[in-house]
């Protein structure tokens, strides 16, 4: 059990630390030294275990809604169960060795270790405000207080003429008939919200 626990803790700190090769080796070398001492010692179940973690890992990659992950599983569960016999043991040594790579996980994120360090690709590490001249589409705060001509009858959403170009605008809460004077009173986002003059 001591080097499925090795192997276990070795997959953590490979993914919290940038040693990806050193634990991963580590991590290969006790999974085949506990593979080849419990059990019937097949390269078969070794193998079918480490390329389940591998899907296993595969899947923070890859969006497939879970299909990686849960190939990933199956074949750590088959490869690791057709190993032994005693399957109580198994369940046993799997579960110890889960919980307490699970508890290594939380003592390095405690310590401000962060999973998969220099990936900053996978997560957005800054907020993209406005005031910092970032938008998600066009910018219609131009337009606010400017006057305009409705197009059609707001009820309360419709087709506004401001300076010449053509807006879909929302009414403050009121019927506003086709051909009356309009003015923005609020932008948020792409709704314009206007009110009759």
């Amino acid at each position: 059990m001591l080097f499925l626990v090795i192997g276990f803790i070795s997959l953590v700190m490979m993914l919290f630390t940038n040693r990806f090769l050193v634990f991963g080796g580590l991590s290969i070398i006790s999974f085949f030294i506990y593979f080849m001492m419990v059990g019937n010692g097949t390269w078969v179940t070794l193998l079918l275990f480490l390329f389940g973690i591998m899907l296993l890992i595969l899947e923070v990659f890859i969006p497939d809604f879970g299909l990686i992950g849960i190939a990933g599983v199956a074949m750590i569960i088959f490869g690791y169960f057709t190993n032994r016999q005693d399957i109580w043991g198994s369940v046993l040594d799997l579960g110890l060795a889960i919980i307490i790579a699970v508890i290594t996980a939380f003592i390095l994120i405690q310590k401000g270790y962060k999973f998969l360090p220099g990936k900053s690709s996978l997560i957005l590490g800054n907020s993209l405000y406005t005031q910092k001249g970032y938008t998600s589409g066009k910018d219609y705060t131009l337009y606010l207080g400017k006057k305009g001509t409705a197009l059609t009858t707001l009820r309360p959403s419709g087709k506004v003429d401001i300076s010449g170009k053509v807006l879909d605008v929302l009414s403050d809460g009121k019927i506003i008939v086709e051909g009356a004077m309009v003015q923005v009173i609020h932008v948020e986002g792409t709704k314009i919200i206007v009110k009759e003059l």
